[in-house]
């Protein structure tokens, strides 16, 4: 990223790369304050333009789609939980949803989706008490996934006797 900046004020000061002795003159500060502002409004474009667009219908081949689910940004973290709740996410989708272990994202993909025993395996770590819930009433665990579950419950500070009384029953 900051190669790809000290590229582009060379070429804003219409300068061959590397031929300033210093890169900290007036004229190099303000071309990057210039191109850092517009990169920041042009940020802000994309982001009204993704605003506008409804995850659960966009086609998956789309540029936008493919931005959002590849993207482990916070700012657009919002589409990636509206995208858990497709009925068409196959298994790379999913996977790459759970490269970001956002406790919302794992929420929406624990409730929606039929999860593979695998992706299980890796949600079983980082899940909250939602997730845990969604796993056990959406989700076919195997008994060593539901005891795993059962041993994070009842070593948590949380309270899960609910979970525990309603799933666990003898």
């Amino acid at each position: 990223m900051e190669n790809k900046l000290r590229i582009k004020i060379y070429e804003r000061l219409g300068l061959e790369l590397g031929s300033l002795s210093s890169e900290s003159g007036n004229d190099w500060v303000r071309a990057e304050k210039e191109i850092l502002e517009e990169e920041k409004e042009e940020e802000k474009e994309n982001q009204k333009q993704l605003q506008s667009i409804n995850y659960l219908t966009i086609s998956k081949n789309s540029s936008e789609f493919n931005l959002v689910i590849n993207s482990v940004s916070f700012i657009l973290q919002n589409y990636r939980v509206e995208i858990t709740k497709r009925n068409d996410l196959e298994d790379s989708d999913i996977t790459k949803l759970l490269n970001d272990t956002n406790k919302d994202i794992l929420i929406g993909l624990s409730k929606y989706q039929k999860l593979a025993p695998e992706h299980i395996d890796i949600i079983i770590p980082h899940s909250v008490y939602l997730v845990k819930k969604n796993l056990l009433e959406n989700q076919l665990l195997s008994l060593e996934q539901k005891n795993k579950l059962l041993r994070m419950m009842q070593n948590s500070n949380l309270n899960h006797s609910t979970l525990v009384d309603e799933y666990y029953k003898d």
